[in-house]
């Protein structure tokens, strides 16, 4: 058994398969947590389980191809102009509906995981989440959706939410807070997960390039820089590098990178004690051991890792609105790639014409949130068990 990606998916799944004996090799093309794993929010967090096509979300990414630093990106280019048309015609409002509603049953499962695992290290804490609002509109909007998800929501006036968060000084309309909510260390999180694989026997193998995949005798076998590899079962959980590899199977999942950045600040005394997600900003503040993260925004980016200074100084002007200032010691600033599927579903499964390959990729903005229930749903798929989520939404066969 081979893993290849070690990130937040590959280590969970190692975890995952090596405490049920199984023998499991992963192996890291750098470190573990050096794509994008490592620089997110950390917010596990069923209430917001929309998937990234929804009509609101194209309506936004239209209007930022006239605004340079907003906190969606849409720019068409070459490379994502297919990813592009298949985006725009996932954008329903139905099938949006029913892709949160399969994404919120893994986030509410994977938050139960996320906190049996923290007796590993991984910096879970349940405080809630609180998501704030610049305007009556979007206020209104999620104050509906928050009734239709079911989960345990409180809708505050701006002055409850200041309150509940007295960091709140700038200007907002309203709150919602999810009081089961929570959020780990990412970095954490990945490091001590693959500490507890290697414990229960997994061979955790970084500096390790996976080059290519092939067919051999219907099984896939890898080209890695250590030589040549032919598992039983290969497990692709290299994040947006799963789309390159696995067409050396000849296996298409259309995937491109999903920009995101972070800003560390240096901590305060008058830091936010709850993580806040600013809505209109499409970013989340979350105080971590030693620093104030801010991160969020998306660009649809392909495999440019460059670091825009614009988009980082919209994110800040964001944080500075609700914060009621921008005048904090910057300790790092950080930009990665998402994995994200054009309807905004993760990839999860076995693709049907390649029994030996499963697919573990496209989380996009989710995907700390729900590795722990991906590693589970991967190891029930290998060791034959019937998955506990109904994983036809996630199928790597819905794009053929």
């Amino acid at each position: 058994m081979v893993v290849v990606g070690g990130g937040a998916i590959g280590v969970s799944v190692a975890y995952e398969l090596a405490r049920r004996g199984l023998r499991t090799t992963l192996l890291e093309r750098s470190t573990l947590a050096a794509g994008c794993s490592s620089g997110n929010a950390g917010l596990v967090c069923p209430s917001h389980s929309h998937p990234l096509a929804t009509p609101a979300t194209l309506r936004e990414g239209v209007r930022s191809l006239l605004r340079r630093g907003s906190p969606l990106s849409l720019r068409p280019r070459a490379s994502t102009l297919p990813w592009l048309a298949h985006f725009a015609t996932s954008c329903r409002s139905a099938r949006a509906e029913r892709a949160a509603d399969a994404v919120r049953s893994l986030s509410l499962a994977s938050l139960e995981l996320h906190a049996e695992l923290a007796p590993f290290g991984t910096g879970f804490e349940r405080r809630g989440i609180l998501s704030v609002y610049e305007t009556e509109a979007r206020f209104a909007d999620d104050r509906r959706e928050a009734v239709r998800s079911g989960l345990p929501a409180r809708v505050l006036s701006a002055d409850e939410a200041r309150s509940l968060e007295p960091a709140l000084r700038g200007a907002i309309v309203g709150g919602i807070f999810f009081p089961n909510e929570a959020h780990v260390d990412p970095l954490r999180y990945v490091r001590s997960l693959g500490e507890a694989a290697a414990a229960a026997g997994a061979d955790i193998n970084t500096d390790v390039e996976v080059r290519s995949l092939r067919l051999s005798d219907g099984r896939v076998t890898l080209d890695t820089g250590k030589g040549r590899i032919r598992p039983d079962t290969v497990v692709l959980a290299a994040g947006v590098w799963t789309a390159p590899l696995a067409r050396g199977v000849n296996f298409h999942v259309p995937l491109t990178g999903g920009k995101g950045y972070h800003v560390d600040f240096a901590p305060q005394p008058d830091d936010p004690r709850v993580p806040i997600m600013i809505q209109g900003a499409r970013s989340a503040l979350t105080p971590l051991t030693g620093r104030l993260r801010l991160a969020g925004t998306l660009e649809v980016a392909g495999f440019d890792l460059r670091l825009n200074t614009a988009r980082v100084a919209a994110l800040r002007r964001g944080a500075a609105r609700v914060l009621g200032h921008d005048d904090r010691a910057v300790i790092d600033v950080w930009a990665g790639l998402r994995p994200c599927a054009p309807d905004g579903l993760p990839v999860i499964g076995r693709p049907a014409a390649l029994p030996s390959l499963i697919l573990a990729t496209g989380h996009a903005m989710k995907g700390l949130s729900l590795a722990p229930v991906t590693g589970r749903l991967v190891a029930e798929l290998v060791g034959g068990e019937a998955p506990s989520h109904d994983l036809t939404p996630f199928s790597p066969d819905r794009f053929s």
